[in-house]
């Protein structure tokens, strides 16, 4: 019994404890270049362990960030071949070690369970600088991004770049310890339930609980996901599943490369050009839901000589003027009641000449007529200059009572 809870233990180890990626800062390469400059910054979780990040920035001010999640045994390095390519396209690009990886703190991996906090962290405060934010994420940085986006549905997250995201980590336990041993499927399964049950004791969570399928039709942003059918890690079968299951906007790329092979630069410009597509749509959309149409303004003729101020609330119908300032209030009010004054001039205009058409005959021009006919056009202009004069709008200000009264 001994030696079966070490090889527990052992498993376990392999599982939580991958091989980490150390280094040195200075590997990431130079601080600032002819094209970009990099600020590494330290950010604090909830569990109150350091986060290490670094953000690139183009020449180009942007506010789209890309956000890179990498493998369960990578770290801030996986990402710098795309740094270029992402910053020609006018992009910020941030990239960080989850806790457990790279050289930030805590030491275990736990496939999303915790990741997606750390992730929560970053997002919180990269948002105070930029409005877009997407997420890419390779191997378990794409299963922490599909958990992130089910558990938490930030706004912010516009688009996912998904590398070889799987469904279940107890499905890939499995299908690893099959390929390394002889060991039969049926008696690797239950060996995976007591190592199960010895990661909930050592970490919190069990395998089955790592699973992108059961909440995924939550998520109904544009996704890109990559597979690849020589994959010996993540069957392309896995990417395929989560991608029929998704709901929203998807494509899908196959790629000749196994799972940890650097990716070529034809499948950067791929995404580059399905990412620009995309972003350029969600703004047409978003444009269309926030920007004014020019609707047509109803305007009713009313008399003005019982023109006060209940009927100017009701004629106008303040209730479609948005929460602005009461200068530029009154200042729609004016517009509005010049556009009611045009309307009233025209059909005054209007209603006059033809009034005129219809008592004066053409083939009867007497000198009589003609005299009385100006005569009337002369009192109806009189009468109207006399009811259209403009009305301007002060601001008053409120009195609660008469100053007048009192002596100082």
């Amino acid at each position: 019994m001994k030696y079966f809870q070490n090889g527990i233990n052992q498993i376990c180890a392999q599982i939580i404890r991958p091989l980490r990626a150390e280094y040195q800062q200075y590997d990431l390469g130079p601080i600032q270049d002819l094209t970009y400059t990099r600020n590494d910054f330290d950010l604090i979780n909830h569990c109150q362990q350091r986060i290490k990040v670094s953000l690139f920035q183009g020449n180009v001010q942007s506010d789209i960030c890309i956000i890179y999640l990498h493998s369960a045994n990578g770290c801030r390095l996986e990402a710098l071949r795309y740094v270029n390519d992402i910053l020609n396209q006018n992009y910020m690009f941030l990239t960080f070690d989850f806790t457990g990886s790279g050289i930030s703190d805590g030491n275990q991996v736990t496939y999303g369970y915790r990741e997606i906090y750390d992730l929560q962290t970053v997002i919180t405060h990269i948002s105070q600088y930029v409005k877009t934010i997407i997420l890419w994420g390779r191997s378990m940085g794409s299963v922490v991004a599909l958990l992130y986006m089910q558990q938490f549905q930030n706004v912010f997250v516009k688009c996912l770049i998904l590398d070889s995201p799987f469904i279940c980590l107890q499905d890939i336990v499995v299908q690893m310890a099959s390929k390394r041993t002889k060991i039969p499927n049926f008696i690797l399964n239950s060996l995976s339930s007591y190592v199960s049950d010895e990661i909930k004791n050592q970490c919190g969570f069990t395998l089955n609980e790592i699973n992108c399928l059961n909440n995924i039709k939550f998520i109904n942003i544009p996704a890109f996901f990559i597979t690849s059918k020589i994959d010996t890690v993540v069957s392309y079968e896995q990417t395929e599943k989560l991608y029929n299951n998704y709901q929203g906007i998807k494509t899908i790329y196959y790629t000749n490369q196994d799972h940890n092979e650097t990716r070529d630069f034809t499948l950067v410009d791929q995404i580059m050009c399905w990412l620009n597509q995309q972003l350029q749509s969600v703004g047409q959309r978003i444009k269309k839901q926030i920007i004014f149409k020019d609707h047509s303004i109803p305007i009713k003729l009313i008399d003005l000589n019982s023109f006060n101020n209940k009927e100017r609330s009701s004629t106008f119908d303040d209730n479609r003027i948005m929460s602005i300032s009461p200068k530029q209030k009154i200042t729609n009010v004016q517009q509005r009641f010049q556009q009611v004054l045009q309307t009233q001039r025209s059909a005054f205009i209007e209603r006059s000449i033809s009034t005129n058409k219809m008592n004066v005959s053409i083939d009867v021009y007497d000198t009589n007529q003609i005299k009385l006919m100006n005569q009337n056009k002369i009192k109806q202009q009189n009468y109207y200059n006399q009811h259209t004069k403009p009305i301007t709008f002060t601001k008053v200000p409120n009195k609660t009572r008469d100053s007048s009264h009192h002596r100082y």
